[in-house]
C-alpha cells in the first residue's frame, strides 16, 4: 500500500512538471511568438510589388594582374667594376639620365695606347711616302731596279692598312669607354637594383630593372571557350580591388598559343593608367556570358533574420502576410538577385514591418 502511494505521488509530481513546462512554452495561450505572427493583408496599407522574371546580364570574373608593357632590364656591355650607382628601387628617371658609372682606368689606358699606335704608324707612313716618292723619281732616271720600287710601294700600302686598322681599334676603344657610363634608355621607374658599387660586372649581366608607368597592361589567362570569342579592339571591364577601381580596357593582344594544361589563352588589354597603379597588382576581368532570366528585387526589401534572409509575401490563399526565406545571389547593378524562395507572380509587402 505504501509502495502504491509513492508511485501515485511520483506520477502527480511528473504531471505538475509537464504542465508547468507547457504553460511556460505558451501552450495554453493563443498568442504567437514575436516575429511569427501572421498579419492580415487587408490591414496592410503599404506598397505591394508583384515579382516577375527579368533578363539578367551575367559575367564571369577572371583573375589576372597588372604588367608593364614597356619593361626593360639594363645590362652592362663591358667587363668592369661598378664605381657608382645613382638610383634605387622606386626612383623615377628620365631617358638619358646616368644610372651606373663603371671604372674607366683600363678603358682610358686602351684609348691612350691606341692614340700612340696611330701616331707611330702615321710617322712611319709619312716616311714611307717620302721614300716612295724618291724611289719613283730615281726609277724614272733608270738608277734603281723595279723590285726596289715594288718594295717601297708594298711598304707604303702595308703601313696605310695598319693605319686604318689602328683607327678602327681607336674607335672601338672609344666606344668601350662610352659603355662605362650607362644611361636610362626610357623614362620610367626603377623596379629593382641587382648590383651594388664594388661589384664586377660582365657583358650581358643585368644591373637595373626599369618600367614605364605610363604604359601598363592587364594580363589574364582566359579559358579557351571564352577566349576564342574575344576580338582585338573589344572593350571590356576590369577591376582593381586593391585600389577600388573599375576601368574600361581594350583587348590588345591574344597570344595565339593555348596552354594545353590549363586549356586557356593569354589575353592582354590596354587601359589608361591611374595614380597608384603598378605592375603586380591583382586585377579582375569581366567576361560577358549569355543572359538568363531571374528574380530581381531591391536590396532593402530583403530582411536579415540571423544568418538567413527573408522577405514578406502576401499569401493570396489566406490573405495574410507571411515570412518567406530566400537564397540570394549576386548584386546585379542596384538590384539583388534572388536565386530561390520567390516565384514569378508572388506579391511582396515591401513596406511591411513585423511587430
Amino acid at each position: 500500500m505504501q509502495g502504491k502511494s509513492k508511485l501515485v505521488g511520483s506520477l502527480l509530481a511528473l504531471c505538475v512538471v509537464i504542465v508547468a513546462v507547457l504553460y511556460m512554452a505558451g501552450s495554453f495561450s493563443d498568442k504567437q511568438a514575436a516575429g511569427l505572427k501572421a498579419a492580415k493583408a487587408n490591414d496592410y496599407q503599404g506598397q505591394r510589388v508583384s515579382v516577375e522574371l527579368q533578363q539578367i546580364a551575367r559575367s564571369e570574373w577572371v583573375p589576372g594582374s597588372i604588367i608593364a608593357k614597356q619593361n626593360t632590364q639594363i645590362s652592362s656591355r663591358v667587363m668592369a667594376q661598378i664605381e657608382r650607382l645613382n638610383v634605387r628601387a622606386g626612383d623615377k628617371v628620365n631617358q638619358g639620365d646616368l644610372l651606373v658609372s663603371l671604372q674607366q682606368d683600363d678603358f682610358k689606358a686602351q684609348l691612350a695606347q691606341s692614340d700612340a699606335q696611330i701616331n707611330a704608324i702615321q710617322a712611319s707612313l709619312t716616311q714611307a711616302q717620302k721614300q716612295l716618292t724618291r724611289i719613283e723619281s730615281i726609277y724614272a732616271q733608270g738608277l734603281v731596279s723595279l723590285s726596289e720600287l715594288d718594295n717601297a710601294r708594298a711598304n707604303f700600302d702595308s703601313l696605310s692598312a695598319n693605319l686604318i686598322a689602328a683607327k678602327q681599334q681607336h674607335t672601338q676603344a672609344k666606344v668601350a669607354l662610352g659603355y662605362t657610363r650607362i644611361t636610362a634608355p626610357i623614362s620610367g621607374v626603377v623596379v629593382e637594383r641587382l648590383v651594388e658599387p664594388g661589384d664586377t660586372v660582365t657583358p650581358g649581366q643585368a644591373l637595373i630593372g626599369l618600367y614605364n608607368p605610363q604604359q601598363l597592361q592587364v594580363e589574364f589567362n582566359v579559358r579557351e571557350s571564352q577566349a576564342v570569342k574575344l576580338q582585338l579592339g573589344q572593350r571590356l571591364t576590369i577591376k582593381l580591388p586593391a585600389l577600388n577601381l573599375t576601368k574600361a580596357a581594350t583587348v590588345a593582344e591574344i597570344v595565339p598559343v593555348a596552354d594545353s594544361n590549363a586549356r586557356s589563352l593569354l589575353i592582354r588589354l590596354d587601359f589608361d593608367a591611374s595614380a597608384g597603379v603598378m605592375p603586380g597588382l591583382y586585377a579582375q576581368l569581366a567576361l560577358p556570358l549569355a543572359n538568363e532570366q531571374g528574380v530581381l528585387v531591391e536590396r532593402n526589401w530583403v530582411h536579415e533574420f540571423g544568418q538567413l534572409n527573408m522577405v514578406y509575401v502576401i499569401n493570396s490563399d489566406n490573405a495574410q502576410i507571411e515570412r518567406r526565406f530566400v537564397r540570394l545571389g549576386d548584386m546585379i547593378g542596384t538590384k539583388q538577385h534572388v536565386i530561390a524562395g520567390l516565384n514569378p507572380g508572388d506579391t511582396l509587402a515591401v513596406d511591411y514591418i513585423a511587430n
